[in-house]
């Protein structure tokens, strides 16, 4: 799957603002492992079931773990289109950065006519934002990502 154009910047957007509107402030770190979550469509899919409770992330990987396997291609496939949502949501006054966190400055407000896709990102996002509670080493370590 292409996932650039799978993942364009209005999709990065729309996740990277919804998680982090729940959250209220996430660190850089943890903003970019929002879109490699949300770029798998049977994890966006199993995350956003309201049957879905999140204990923790090994919890998740080792129930989930051919949802995982490629966790760190994923990751680098979404990380230019994760950093230009950032800068997008910055100069558009719906994000800010404080102290090198990211801050939400307003609510996000979802319409079904973002379509399908961004429906099933809202409503995977709460799910999202309770895996980020986790330390961000600690996310990184148990995804695999090869920094």
């Amino acid at each position: 799957m292409n996932l650039q154009n799978y993942n364009n910047i209005g999709i990065a957007s729309i996740a990277i603002h919804s998680v982090l509107s729940l959250s209220q402030e996430l660190s850089l770190s943890e903003v970019l492992l929002i879109m490699p979550l949300f770029s798998s469509k049977s994890l966006t899919a199993h995350l956003s079931r309201k049957t879905t409770e999140i204990k923790s992330i090994e919890k998740l990987i080792s129930e989930k773990t051919t949802l995982f396997s490629n966790f760190n291609k994923r990751y680098y496939d979404t990380l230019t289109n994760s950093l230009n949502a950032v800068q997008f949501l910055i100069e558009t006054n719906k994000i800010s950065i404080i102290d090198g966190n990211l801050m939400n400055n307003q609510h996000f407000m979802f319409d079904k006519s973002m379509g399908k896709r961004a429906d099933k990102i809202y409503s995977a996002s709460e799910n999202v934002s309770k895996l980020l509670i986790e330390n961000t080493e600690k996310l990184y370590l148990n995804l695999r990502i090869e920094l």
